[in-house]
């Protein structure tokens, strides 16, 4: 009998398909390994949930179209709710479970190498001294990113995707200042020359099991074939299952399954012959991350009762005393807000401006699928509220969810990810001059630009990079209205944090009152209001770094007696 084992066609899976290969013909069978790409690694976008499945299930149409007799996968990327018409024949024995996080510098103590030889663990603790503040995390994994969120609410998630080596890739060429990666897929890379000098060179720590539980079914390999083919397949399931790591894997899946869960939950779970060590994030983590708050992980084991978990975390609102000094702000940042509230410094969300979308307008985006997905379009986000419409507009215009999106700054970056489409590159540019110089240094000229703007955007960013060579698709995205707001007290020596020129206009308009001090987000506002006989009075500085840092240190400096 020649058995057709399916897999996708990256190294990584290779090399699992290749195990099962072995194991098989080392017991008479004759084989044929049979590459398959599947719909999730036709995308280069960030929202990895929403592919994950597609790993799985393209192959698993294969086994119903009987091009393949088997399928082989990762276990962790299973569904628990897999079709009825196929089965798991067998698991094979469990690798490495620990995720491993590497930073982008070299380290010959600390190397990549060196730690998939030796089996030291990190506490969660001394990795969060090292991530530098405001620090890019590359991964997209709802797990990795919540447990980690959980400790460091400034860290910036990235959408790290595609293949282990194009993930460290990203993070050697500086688009990330760390990634997380499972070690069984690093070790099996490994073995078979496939992780470049410079990956092996990277500074890496394995993360204490204890701080980070693995995700269900991590570091097995599992395989499927058609439940009317199980029976005849009984000796194939002889020769390739582990029953403790079936064991294992299974009881990690139904925990998943009783908390009502997918491959992209916030849980990480690991069984130990029936002991359970895991830890749960709140439903809610992504919202109270967004809107600057903490929020803890709830621990399981073996006695948890699942149906009395309470997944839900509260947040007390901060009251602002209007009588005292403050800071009034036109971005409408209830992170911003919370995170300055939780250090003592008083602030007000102001917002002067109304923005909406206007789907109508938004083109049709091309992707060559025939081409190098090194050679698709990218999504230039220029501001919190784009992203916001980018978002909004992915079911009418699904190919959006295919491609890389870049931010902005850090404020665009998290609204990406607040809507669940997290930013595959952010340009820490303040403003669209900024950008402009960081999108000409980075981004091939090959590239086509989709650019969603204010209808009362000038054309001069556009036209800028048009001159220099890009080929750029810009459009009316959305308005940016002025709106009347209730007469709010407002002192002279007060700090108004302005977002953009349109809202100094429209504040302007309400007749509020113009602080002595006030700060820009970047340097195009400045230039602008810097005119406005309103604003003549004032002393106007640009916010030069990381928003809420940048107004710490300032406000520390300027405004504490």
């Amino acid at each position: 009998m020649n058995i057709r084992i399916g897999t996708r066609a990256s190294n990584l899976a290779i090399w699992q398909a290749t195990k099962v290969q072995q194991l098989i013909e080392k017991n008479g069978y004759k084989t044929e390994i049979v590459k398959i790409t599947s719909d999730g690694d036709r995308s280069v976008g960030g929202d990895l949930s929403s592919n994950l499945g597609q790993f799985t299930s393209t192959l698993d149409d294969k086994l119903m179209e009987k091009d393949i007799d088997i399928a082989v996968h990762s276990s962790k990327d299973v569904p628990v709710d897999n079709r009825l018409e196929i089965v798991n024949l067998a698991y094979l024995t469990r690798g490495e479970t620990s995720d491993i996080i590497l930073f982008n510098k070299k380290n010959k103590k600390k190397c990549l190498e060196k730690l998939l030889r030796n089996k030291s663990v990190t506490s969660l603790e001394k990795i969060m001294r090292i991530m530098p503040d405001g620090g890019k995390l590359g991964t997209s994994s709802v797990r990795r990113q919540a447990f980690f969120l959980s400790r460091r609410n400034d860290i910036i998630p990235i959408a790290v995707r595609g293949k282990v080596e194009t993930r460290i890739q990203k993070l050697i060429q500086n688009d990330v200042d760390a990634i997380v990666l499972a070690e069984a897929g690093l070790k099996r890379l490994m073995s078979i020359n496939c992780l470049s000098k410079q990956a092996l060179e990277l500074e890496s720590y394995r993360i204490s099991p204890e701080d980070w539980p693995t995700a269900p079914g991590q570091g097995a390999i599992c395989v499927h074939c058609l439940q009317d083919k199980y029976d005849e397949f009984n000796e194939l399931r002889l020769i390739l299952n582990d029953n403790q790591t079936e064991t294992d894997v299974e009881l990690e899946k139904r925990i998943l399954l009783e908390l009502g869960g997918g491959c992209q939950y916030p849980i990480g779970v690991e069984s130990r012959k029936g002991i359970i060590d895991g830890m749960i994030a709140p439903n809610n983590w992504r919202e109270l991350y967004s809107s600057g708050n903490n929020y803890s992980l709830q621990e399981i084991n073996e006695k948890s009762n699942l149906k009395e978990l309470n997944l839900i975390t509260t947040v007390n609102n901060n009251t602002i005393d209007y009588t005292k000094r403050k800071i009034v702000s036109t971005l409408n940042s209830d992170r911003l807000r919370s995170s300055l509230l939780n250090v003592g410094i008083p602030i007000s969300n102001i917002p002067v401006i109304k923005l909406e979308a206007i789907p109508e307008n938004w083109p049709e985006i091309k992707i060559d699928n025939s081409s190098d997905k090194s050679e698709w379009p990218i999504l230039i986000l220029t501001s919190p509220f784009a992203a916001k419409a980018a978002c909004e507009m992915i079911s009418e215009r699904p190919n959006l969810q295919r491609i890389m999106w870049l931010a902005m700054g850090e404020g665009t970056a998290r609204a990406c990810f607040r809507f669940e489409n997290p930013a595959s590159i952010c340009a820490d540019s303040r403003d669209k001059e900024e950008l402009l110089k960081y999108i000409s240094n980075e981004i091939s000229k090959d590239k086509i630009l989709y650019i969603p703007m204010s209808n009362l955007s000038t054309m001069d960013f556009v036209n800028e990079l048009r001159k220099i060579g890009y080929h750029v698709i810009s459009w009316d995205a959305y308005t940016n209205t002025p709106i009347k707001v209730k007469n709010i007290e407002i002192n002279k020596d007060d700090v108004l944090l302005i977002s953009s020129p349109s809202s100094a206009k429209s504040w302007i308009g309400n007749g509020l009152t113009v602080p002595d001090n006030v700060l820009c987000m970047g340097n195009l506002t400045k230039t602008t209001i810097e005119v406005l006989d309103s604003f003549k009075q004032s002393e106007i500085r640009v916010l030069d770094g990381p928003t809420f840092s940048k107004i710490v240190d300032w406000w520390e400096k300027e405004m504490v007696n």
